[in-house]
């Protein structure tokens, strides 16, 4: 026969071969045409002849199905793109017909099975090849839209609102829209190959120049889409992060740092150890409650603060305080002096209010009560953060694939979901990596070393956004320490692409060491009147940027008393493609508004993708350009 036949077993064989970091569909269609090109050459076979090569060539066709199958689905995409809904629409046509062939392919090689009635098979050809409504005429309705809109590109546009809800990058949605097309695109070349295929086998004709063409204009189309596509990709943001939610409810989307800088009232004869009023608020910058001087006044009734006293001011002499609840971590709801300043929201008081006067002391000492600030660390302070590694499995090829903050008793911790890594960015989702749980009162915890305490002069929070090098991608966080600064890092670990390997040995902490005193000094995000943030409907944006900082901070004191502190934090979990998604970054970001405290949330970085959009050319030499051609036989039209 002077041709080397394909079998099954040969055609396993070249559905192995791989091409070095492509993406998987553009690989997938490598692999096709190295499949096609076996194929032409061995249809000429005489043994290739109705009712048995026809079945030999379904084999060949099954056999790259079962390829196409394992492939990961690309992620469906909800959006309210109008271009987008077009597409998908020749998209669903394309994958119905594919499902129709693959159905008949399937029922061809049972064991067996006799071959289907010659007519059958023409009808088949038929509807990926004829005149009338067919794969062909999809493909090419699909081609005028591609070429009249830019698809890509308009996704750039989307409202970020909706990508926060898909929890995918721009990126991600360019990528996985490049690669939803690219696989719909394979099946029908797939069909209208193999129809020319067959037409071949049956000896109606040689059709070489219309497969050529069939040929041509698709290696034309992929190419152009693959621009298309890598053009998007260059521009697209691939950071992830959270909106705002419908509801804030506390303990599933935001959590507090709390009694850290608390509004206060204490009289002036309480902050100092020799039980005078000879000073005025102030003189108080920092202090403590070291008496309760007058056994009927409101030093009685409050709780005490046990920590520092800093930054006293003087409002009014007398005043009305409502009290929070002891089961609440305010100390007042509001607060209403007789000069008519109120601090707080005023409404009903459920616990009553109490009337609290300064008073005077020999004439000439007025011994007022003072607006401070309490500095309370300790069982009722949530302030502790953990300086612990949260980490994927490296070791088991395990990435991490989404990032949240959870508290667990007083501390703060970070944590990671990991998914196993697989060939050519494929992850597999896995779980939240358990967080290594302690209290800070347990033995052998320090801090410094497994935690930091929030402080006055210590509570800064360094806002970066971090990216691996090129070739590494994200396999764990932590905070640790510089001078005052709590600071976010990240782990990186090299990988091979092609193969999906990770490399453990070769993994390495990555940060932005700049300081607030450094040679270009981090620059320090401003909180202005700061109210809580769960307050109205005003819509909070990002307000940071990366090599800023932010300190927690007292809400402001007209609007809340001073009784929370802010920014709050976002504990709502960033876990792009529901931990289907490569990372190569992660970051801590603010989200605010003018007189907002805002929240700190997490972002993650999305792995680029786009060095691996290629669609190469077909092989040339898939049969002589100067064959005789056929049009389709009469009853194929």
């Amino acid at each position: 026969m002077g041709r080397t036949r394909i079998t099954i077993l040969s055609a396993l064989a070249l559905l192995t071969a791989v091409a070095a970091s492509v993406s998987q569909v553009d690989n997938l269609r490598n692999t096709f045409y190295t499949l096609e090109h076996e194929a032409y050459r061995n249809i000429s076979d005489p043994d290739w002849a109705p009712g048995l090569g026809d079945v030999a060539l379904t084999k060949v066709f099954v056999a790259f199905d079962a390829r196409l199958q394992a492939l990961p689905r690309p992620r469906r995409i909800d959006t309210r793109n109008f271009l987008w809904r077009k597409v998908g629409e020749h998209l669903q046509t394309i994958n119905g017909f594919y499902d129709h062939f693959v159905a008949f392919m399937a029922r061809q090689v049972v064991p067996g099975a006799k071959p289907s009635p010659t007519r059958e098979w023409y009808d088949l050809a038929e509807a990926s090849i004829g005149e009338g409504v067919s794969v062909r005429l999809v493909v090419e309705k699909l081609a005028e839209l591609m070429e009249h809109g830019d698809l890509f590109r308009s996704i750039l546009q989307q409202e970020q609102a909706d990508l926060c809800e898909l929890q995918l990058s721009p990126h991600q949605v360019v990528y996985d829209m490049y690669n939803t097309i690219a696989l719909a695109e394979i099946k029908a070349y797939a069909m209208m190959q193999f129809s020319w295929m067959l037409l071949r086998v049956y000896a109606r004709g040689n059709y070489s120049q219309e497969a050529n063409l069939t040929r041509k204009r698709y290696a034309e189309r992929t190419a152009r889409t693959a621009a298309l596509a890598r053009s998007a990709l260059t521009m697209a943001r691939r950071d992830v992060y959270r909106c705002n939610p419908d509801n804030h409810v506390a303990g599933e989307t935001y959590a507090e740092v709390t009694r850290l800088l608390q509004g206060y009232i204490e009289n002036e004869v309480d902050l100092n150890g020799d039980g005078t009023c000879k000073e005025n608020c102030p003189y108080y910058t920092v202090a403590a409650s070291h008496s309760c001087y007058d056994p009927h006044g409101y030093c009685n009734v409050q709780k005490r603060c046990t920590g520092r006293i800093v930054n006293c001011q003087y409002i009014d002499s007398d005043m009305w305080v409502c009290p929070a609840s002891r089961s609440n971590n305010r100390r007042y709801e509001f607060i209403e002096y007789e000069n008519g300043r109120v601090l707080g929201k005023p409404g009903h008081c459920r616990l009553g209010t109490t009337k609290v006067d300064s008073w005077w002391r020999w004439l000439f000492w007025h011994c007022s009560y003072c607006m401070c600030l309490c500095d309370e660390p300790g069982p009722t302070s949530d302030r502790y953060f953990s300086l612990w590694s949260s980490t994927s499995d490296v070791k088991n090829n395990k990435v991490v694939t989404g990032v949240r903050l959870v508290k667990h008793g007083q501390v703060f911790h970070l944590q990671v979901s990991e998914g196993h890594l697989g060939p050519r960015g494929n992850v597999t989702p896995g779980g939240w990596v358990p967080v290594q749980r302690f209290a800070i009162t347990d033995k052998g915890v320090r801090e410094g070393e497994d935690y930091h305490t929030l402080t006055y002069e210590r509570r800064a929070i360094d806002l970066d956004e971090l990216e691996a090098p090129v070739g590494r991608v994200l396999t764990g966080v932590r905070f640790r320490m510089i001078g005052a600064h709590l600071h976010f890092e990240i782990r990186a670990t090299m990988f091979n692409y092609t193969t999906g390997r990770l490399a453990p040995l070769h993994s390495e902490w990555i940060s932005n060491d700049n300081t607030d005193v450094g040679d270009t000094p981090r620059k320090k995000l401003e909180l202005i009147r700061p109210d809580i943030p769960i307050r109205g409907n005003v819509p909070l944006q990002i307000d940071s940027a990366h090599d800023q900082f932010v300190e927690f901070t007292h809400s402001d004191l007209d609007a809340d008393a001073a009784q929370s502190t802010v920014p709050f934090l976002d504990i709502q979990p960033v876990q792009p493609a529901r931990g289907a998604g490569l990372l190569t970054g992660a970051g801590v970001y603010h989200r605010g508004a003018l007189h907002s405290g805002g929240f700190l949330g997490l972002k993650v970085i999305s792995y680029d993708m786009t060095r691996h959009i290629r669609a190469d050319p077909p092989p040339a030499g898939y049969d002589d350009d100067d064959e005789e051609s056929n049009v389709l036989p009469s009853d194929v039209q």
